[in-house]
């Protein structure tokens, strides 16, 4: 008999951690195929839960937590966008903006919204006072999008910085001419 047997059928977690669609025939019903199937759906909701304590950790700015979650979740599945991202706003938010920045570049590799990276990506660099890549960054996301309103605020507040640095070597060398 070749009927199909339904055990989980289009299961969606979260449509960037899990999706699960398992069909099998009669024939290919065992016990050791069915636990290893339940086994990995069970690992799967435990990154799920995993990915949760993330994001509430996060949301009650524990990044040091947040961190540590999405720190299990990469080690299992390293090109998890939400894991890096995650991780990313959460160094972000810590200020380690060399380390942010890492994430946020690698998150771009898995990304469908690639505006959100290069703006973070962008801020980084801000921060770090690289305010021409800061831009560059900036001009990237709103090629992207160009009514994303913090990719629009990130590329202002590079453009004032770069020049303000220029009206800085201005004054410079008027001092030094004088």
């Amino acid at each position: 008999m070749n009927k199909k047997i339904s055990v989980i059928k289009n299961y969606a977690l979260s449509p960037d951690v899990l999706y699960l669609d398992y069909n099998i025939s009669s024939e290919e019903l065992n016990i050791d195929s069915l636990v290893a199937k339940l086994s990995n759906i069970t690992n799967k909701l435990r990154l799920l839960s995993i990915m949760k304590k993330m994001e509430s950790s996060f949301a009650s700015e524990d990044y040091i937590s947040s961190i540590g979650y999405a720190e299990i979740i990469l080690s299992v599945l390293p090109d998890n966008i939400n894991a890096l991202r995650g991780m990313g706003m959460s160094l972000f938010m810590l200020k380690d903006y060399s380390r942010a920045l890492e994430l946020f570049t690698k998150s771009l590799n898995f990304s469908t919204e690639k505006e959100f990276e290069y703006t973070y990506i962008g801020w980084c660099f801000c921060n770090l006072n690289f305010h021409q890549k800061a831009n560059a960054a900036f001009e990237k996301a709103i090629e992207i999008n160009p009514l994303y309103q913090p990719a629009l605020e990130g590329r202002t507040q590079a453009l004032i910085h770069l020049h303000g640095e220029r009206l800085d070597r201005v004054n410079s060398l008027d001092k030094k001419l004088e």
